[in-house]
């Protein structure tokens, strides 16, 4: 026990804040890049129990361990629920990790992906390249380095569902006017008519989830319908959340039967139809803390997250 102590002690850990008084830490066992790009710091990363790690402005964006559970969730959700994907847009993730779940559907003729940050891209092409399963070179696929922003203001091109899944809402990041209402408009614009937004919304627990609440009430100033899911994620060690704007059905609404035909024809190693069922179950906690919360993010009130 004392020699395992000393080991521990000679590590060196990455850490990371979750709120002004608690964080996580895990042991680094390789920098493989650490570099500043024009918007952010990456850092890839191999970091004990969870593997090799993109972390982003000091903040962990996928772990080889679980970053499959995280991607199903924020994908086949709304993919599912449209019920024939032909045309996806992802803005962020430049990982690639969404970008390969998208592609396992047959209907799938386009997906645009969008991303700030050019090299975020490019450490993921050849470092990532196991884990995203090369889907940034499927004819399918077209890349944007731009303003995912900028770009849903400037087309005119309609998608069956935008995934949202960039860094968070930081204070100083390169994200936080992608939550918005004004943008959400911008976004239900986008849509087809039985379209869904799904967008990543940081974490829930008890007293911590003022950022999903908010997420949540925007989208209810925006969309006809809304839901949400969660699920744990080690590499987080928190509980992560996900909101969806539907133009049409919500993911209550897909039939167990019609969940199940698709899940049998795609490769999934989380989703199951219970599964899937138990993610978008709401605890009664937010049930109740959704009642009573009011404020919405817009541009000149954006929320932040630590």
């Amino acid at each position: 026990m004392r020699k395992m102590k000393q080991e521990q002690n000679k590590s060196k850990f990455y850490f990371d804040w979750t709120d002004k008084s608690s964080g996580f830490f895990y042991a680094l066992k390789e920098i493989i890049i650490s570099k500043k790009s024009n918007y952010q710091q990456i850092d890839l990363v191999v970091l004990e129990e969870v593997g090799l790690t993109l972390i982003l402005d000091g903040k962990v964006q996928i772990a080889e361990l679980d970053e499959f559970i995280y991607h199903e969730v924020i994908t086949h959700i709304p993919a599912i629920t449209v019920g024939k994907v032909e045309n996806v847009l992802i803005v962020g993730g430049g990982d690639g990790c969404a970008l390969r779940e998208i592609l396992k559907y047959d209907t799938l003729k386009r997906c645009v992906l969008v991303d700030i940050d050019r090299d975020v891209v490019e450490i993921s092409k050849e470092y990532l390249n196991h884990i995203n399963r090369g889907a940034f070179f499927d004819p399918r696929v077209e890349v944007i380095f731009e303003d995912g922003r900028k770009f849903l203001e400037r087309t005119s091109e309609k998608f069956d569902v935008i995934i949202i899944d960039t860094v968070d809402p930081l204070e100083y990041g390169p994200s936080y006017l992608l939550f918005t209402k004004e943008f959400m408009e911008v976004v239900k614009s986008r849509l087809e008519d039985n379209g869904i937004v799904a967008i990543q919304s940081n974490t829930i627990f008890l007293g911590g989830s003022k950022f999903l609440l908010a997420m949540y009430k925007t989208l209810e100033r925006v969309f006809p319908k809304v839901s949400f899911a969660w699920t744990y994620l080690k590499s987080f060690m928190l509980s992560w959340a996900f909101t969806f704007g539907c133009k049409g059905r919500t993911p209550e609404e897909v039939p167990y039967e019609e969940i199940e035909k698709v899940l049998k024809k795609i490769d999934t190693r989380y989703l199951t139809p219970e599964v899937f069922r138990a993610c978008i179950a709401k605890p009664k906690f937010f049930i109740e803390d959704i009642k009573k919360f009011e404020e919405i993010i817009t541009d000149s009130n954006p929320v932040f997250v630590y």
